[in-house]
């Protein structure tokens, strides 16, 4: 079990965090062989929080909306309005499309011809830990294993949420699966949940693919229908595509493949999203055609942890590793936090409205032939007709 401590200045208080763990599976006995993973959405009644993550609190943006975790306004007790506002007419318009109703009563929306409603979209969020939610040390919000390992962002703090949604007029709840590292969200990330017992890089690993969804929407999102998961070796990246499937899912289940006298093994399904991914039809467990690379495909940012544990001369020891790999650009940034949703609303509607591109592009003296008008040549006809070839 885990724990969180909380360091004060007159006491240390240890808070159990058992809906905070994050499976840390022992290196394989044999090299290349994955250890059996527990699956990303198990149980989520027991792993959910009816209140926002500490590294999900503030207030995020992108050129296209801004999106507030942290309201405080409940739809029910176990999970929580989120604000979107959209930035649209590129960014000339701020249309506040989800709220929560009691928002609204004390924040009266604009009704025109962009938000014809009066009552925004309220879709509520409940949030299931994929990782562990880790924070600097000076923090003092370390995690402490059983074995008595702490656990702590090295540098920029980090963590990963499975957010269920439930769409205001839709039966059916929703995955969008996040991974914060610093100030930044992103979708499209992978999830290490095997590691060797080389602790010189943190890239070495299975690495699965966890990011599934297309945005942080107000309607429900696109789920990818295709994952790509990595295997990372001293020598190689082996990229492992996993579809959608119907088949029941079973963690226990493991496929293979080969490179040269190298065999390993992997996960045979994946459950991301909601969704059940595999890596081989029917009851086959060997995966033909692997992509081979020397790395990522993508650019790629890098979490930090920091696993302090006692020596064996009674001190402490630390190494640096990785469990989480975002791809890309973030999907949102967390903003200086000097400013309120309400101020920075005021503020965009006060600005003034960007000057009008010319009619014509802008040119220098004009350089015009007028002999070609004056005197045109005896053959203009078929110089027009060639034209229009």
């Amino acid at each position: 079990m885990f724990f969180f401590r909380f360091s004060a200045a007159l006491k240390k208080i240890l808070i159990p965090a058992a809906a905070l763990v994050l499976t840390v599976h022992p290196a394989a006995q044999v090299p290349g062989t994955f250890v059996e993973a527990e699956p990303l959405f198990e149980e989520p009644a027991q792993t959910s929080e009816n209140t926002v993550p500490l590294l999900l609190k503030g207030i995020w943006s992108n050129k296209n909306r801004y999106v507030v975790f942290d309201t405080g306004y409940l739809s029910a007790p176990d999970s929580s309005v989120p604000q979107i506002v959209l930035r649209v007419f590129y960014g000339l318009y701020d249309d506040r499309a989800q709220e929560s109703s009691e928002y609204t009563q004390s924040h009266e929306r604009n009704v025109n011809d962009v938000t014809p409603q009066a009552k925004a979209q309220e879709n509520s969020v409940t949030y299931h830990p994929l990782t562990q939610q880790l924070f600097p040390r000076e923090y003092g919000l370390d995690v402490i294993n059983e074995n008595g390992n702490i656990y702590s962002a090295g540098t920029a703090s980090s963590g990963a949420w499975d957010l269920e949604i439930k769409y205001e007029g839709y039966g059916d709840k929703y995955h969008v699966p996040v991974c914060v590292i610093g100030d930044n969200i992103y979708l499209d990330f992978v999830i290490k949940t095997y590691s060797p017992e080389d602790e010189s890089n943190p890239v070495l690993g299975f690495w699965q693919d966890a990011g599934s969804a297309s945005g942080i929407l107000i309607s429900p999102p696109v789920l990818k229908k295709e994952l790509v998961s990595y295997f990372v070796t001293e020598n190689a990246v082996y990229h492992i595509r996993y579809w959608r499937t119907d088949m029941e899912y079973e963690p226990s289940v493991l496929a293979v493949f080969s490179d040269g006298n190298e065999t390993y093994s992997v996960p045979k399904h994946l459950l991301s999203g909601g969704k059940v991914y595999t890596c081989v039809n029917g009851r086959g467990t060997k995966i033909r055609n692997i992509e081979k690379s020397q790395d990522f495909p993508f650019e790629y940012t890098l979490n930090s942890v920091k696993i302090t544990r006692e020596s064996d001369d009674g001190g402490e020891d630390s190494f640096m590793t990785s469990t989480l790999c975002a791809f890309g650009k973030p999907y949102l940034t967390r903003t200086d936090g000097t400013m309120t949703l309400e101020q920075i609303l005021e503020k965009d509607a006060s600005r003034p409205p960007l000057p009008r591109k010319p009619l014509f592009p802008p040119h220098g003296i004009l350089d015009f032939d007028w002999s070609i008008i004056e005197d045109p040549p005896s053959d203009w006809n078929r110089r027009m007709q060639d034209l229009g070839k």
